[in-house]
């Protein structure tokens, strides 16, 4: 009769639990993950809006130096992104008209992905796009003699960034070209510019938004230059400057952007893998879709 009690009186305890429930049309489903998060723990959002508003004070959080050229030292584990400043134009304004075209089949992603659907690079596994620095989601960065090394743990990508003692050399030209390209930095004064060239022409500078902007698609003509600098201990800012004279007219001025450092030694593991069974199903999706817009 006890344990029956005591059974009984465990049931009663028990919370019926309820499934968290999808957003709807044009709510914010960040609101949705902030409702089920532990007391005191930041949400993305709260952590975004409190670093794009952050002043920094490197009085108060001194720069660290590298003990071999005292440079700033940026390793670190750092997340969220936070836009601190807008590009002066849209990169949507500078796309060549005769680029038209290529971008409507999707860029070197042809036959590849359908970009009117829901898909984008990230879905095949592509590193994120050169104008974020191919970074994407939580990343580590680790300050060596002569490197700087990212560790993307979105996806498991990494660059290795040579920092050499003088600016304009160019990689090696026997590199293969790449997604992320090759790159050679050097300094000016306590910022890190980043020369990046030898790209394969394949990714996206920025996702589709159907059915009003085409894919921000690149060629091999791409070329991005990266600033990285260390306001303070807290936190690295990021801009790049994009010019590609086989799809822009002009150089393009990116956002600067700012990650904040995380009480983390590494970076975790975080893999991205096709499943053959729904890459199929994709296929036979974009195949169908192609039809149908040859037949209108």
């Amino acid at each position: 009769m006890l344990a029956c009690s005591g059974i009984a009186v465990l049931a009663a305890q028990i919370k019926t639990y309820t499934p968290p429930q999808t957003a709807k049309p044009g709510e914010d489903w960040t609101k949705r993950i902030e409702g089920i998060l532990p007391p005191g723990v930041e949400s993305r959002a709260e952590a975004t809006a409190r670093i794009a508003s952050y002043k920094p004070d490197p009085v108060k959080h001194p720069v660290p130096r590298t003990p071999w050229d005292g440079k700033p030292d940026f390793s670190g584990v750092y997340w969220p992104d936070a836009i601190v400043s807008r590009p002066p134009v849209p990169l949507e304004s500078l796309y060549r008209p005769e680029a038209r075209e290529y971008r409507e089949r999707g860029g070197a992603a042809a036959g590849l992905i359908d970009w009117r659907g829901i898909d984008t690079p990230n879905y095949h596994c592509w590193p994120p796009s050169p104008v974020e620095g191919s970074m994407g989601g939580t990343v580590q960065l680790v300050s060596a003699p002569g490197y700087l090394l990212l560790l993307n743990e979105g996806g498991n990508n990494f660059r290795i960034i040579p920092i050499v003692g003088e600016s304009g050399r160019q990689p090696s030209p026997s590199r293969k070209p790449s997604f992320q390209g090759s790159s050679v930095g050097h300094w000016e004064g306590d910022t890190l510019v980043v020369d990046v060239t030898n790209f394969n022409g394949k990714p996206w500078l920025g996702n589709a938004q159907p059915p009003n902007r085409l894919p921000q698609t690149s060629s091999d003509a791409l070329h991005v230059v990266e600033r990285w600098s260390r306001p303070d201990a807290t936190i690295f800012e990021y801009q790049v400057v994009v010019e590609d004279a086989k799809m822009l007219t002009a150089p393009w001025t990116g956002s600067t952007a700012r990650r904040g450092i995380l009480p983390y030694d590494s970076v975790q593991e975080s893999l991205c893998f096709l499943d053959p069974e729904l890459d199929a199903r994709h296929r036979e999706y974009a195949a169908e879709q192609t039809k149908k817009r040859g037949t209108r």
